[in-house]
């Protein structure tokens, strides 16, 4: 992994500072760890980690589904069609996916 960036800053329990170390995996996923301030950068992976819900939770097929639908209700057939409607593509996307992705983080603070 290769170091991103260092940002945020929080006490933790036992009165040190934390702070969070942002990593690039093999894969180019971006993978955030809590580490401690005295800690090295080096050994981010055995921090807290601290990353987004797993999106492979996402029912990806009800997506394209969802987003094909909205693209037809846009009429968004043609370059032409998304040159007119500029937000057109954006806001389809956005509608298909955006309850999705808060359903994944609701239901990690649930469980």
């Amino acid at each position: 992994m290769e170091e991103i960036e260092q940002t945020g800053k929080a006490q933790g329990a036992d009165g040190g500072y934390m702070r969070i170390v942002i990593k690039t995996d093999r894969f180019g996923y971006k993978r955030a760890y809590w580490v401690k301030n005295e800690d090295s950068d080096d050994v981010a992976e055995e921090g807290i980690p601290l990353n987004p819900p797993n999106l492979d939770f996402l029912e990806w097929e009800e997506v394209k589904r969802d987003l094909h639908n909205m693209l037809v209700d846009r009429g968004l057939f043609t370059w032409m069609d998304v040159q007119r409607a500029q937000n057109g593509v954006t806001s389809s996307v956005l509608a298909a996916m955006r309850k999705r992705v808060i359903s994944l983080y609701r239901n990690r603070e649930v469980d």
